[in-house]
């Protein structure tokens, strides 16, 4: 089948979720596995698919030429478009919940590619951990910034993130007796916060990323990979505002992982969820209007 993610510019998760739905299609009606995949580096996803990623008894083949013809994916056309992928290819209501659920166990046929696989093998991860997920850079917000900034519905204040780091040790012995801790971030700051603070009580496992600061994206895609197929051998995994990395993660995953989201966990910020989810629906509708007339 062919593949366009040339208009997915909301992050490498989104590919993995429409690459499921292809995957699923092609399982149901029992057609050749091949994938034919057409990308764009975008500022949200800089690395592509195909380059860092393989899928299990499937052939990739990477195209340099945008696809005729075929269904697009954006990120505000996720319904739309899922339902014309299933019409075109015979899935009707008898079959949707197996489509729905063979998307879903698709994520366990990705794979990282063999460069990556042996970066993960040397990080020797033991075989109970809990991965910590700090997303920061693009869902971090301060008072002086919070309503042009707010993008997502899941955003954290930068007090929320401190709060986060003073209390992580606290919490982590509340919730578990596993103390080997396996850290990935996007943010290099936040990543050597946490690092020291949790070492003070844990054995810290973490990838040698190298860091962009001065891009939206600071990690590069062999460090993403490394750590996001980590955090999915991970036993819990408590994140910042948890979003496509620790679904992702939670999906790829052969077992089920407790996943905790800072901004759930204290009643004390619930009023700021509330604010911050209220904001980015209002953008929504306007940018809906505005692109529609």
């Amino acid at each position: 089948m062919y593949i366009d993610l040339s208009q997915l510019t909301d992050g490498f998760s989104s590919k993995l979720k429409v690459i499921s739905f292809f995957l699923a299609v092609i399982k149901i009606n029992k057609l050749k596995k091949i994938l034919y995949i057409y990308e764009k580096k975008t500022k949200e996803s800089p690395y592509l698919f195909i380059d860092h990623c393989l899928v299990k008894n499937f052939k990739l083949i990477k195209l340099k030429k945008k696809p005729k013809k075929k269904i697009l994916f954006n990120p505000y056309n996720y319904v739309s478009k899922l339902r014309e992928l299933k019409s075109t290819n015979f899935i009707d209501q008898k079959k949707d919940k197996k489509f729905n659920l063979i998307a879903d166990l698709s994520y366990r046929s990705f794979l990282p590619n063999k460069k990556t696989q042996k970066i993960i093998s040397k990080i020797n991860l033991p075989k109970d951990f809990i991965g910590i997920h700090i997303r920061s850079t693009d869902r971090t917000v301060n008072l002086k910034n919070f309503f042009k900034n707010i993008q997502f519905r899941e955003m954290i204040f930068e007090f929320q993130i401190k709060n986060m780091i003073k209390n992580i040790n606290n919490f982590i012995k509340l919730k578990s007796k596993i103390n080997n801790i396996f850290i990935c971030s996007d943010d290099k700051f936040y990543k050597e916060k946490f690092i020291n603070e949790l070492k003070k009580r844990n054995k810290v496992y973490f990838n040698q990323s190298r860091f962009q600061i001065s891009k939206l994206r600071q990690t590069r895609g062999i460090d993403f990979i490394t750590e996001l197929f980590c955090l999915s051998k991970s036993k819990i995994i408590i994140s910042t505002v948890g979003g496509g990395v620790t679904n992702t993660a939670y999906l790829i995953s052969k077992k089920k992982i407790k996943i905790f989201k800072w901004t759930n966990i204290l009643n004390l910020f619930f009023f700021i969820k509330l604010l911050v989810l209220t904001i980015y629906f209002i953008k929504r509708v306007k940018k809906f209007f505005l692109t529609s007339f």
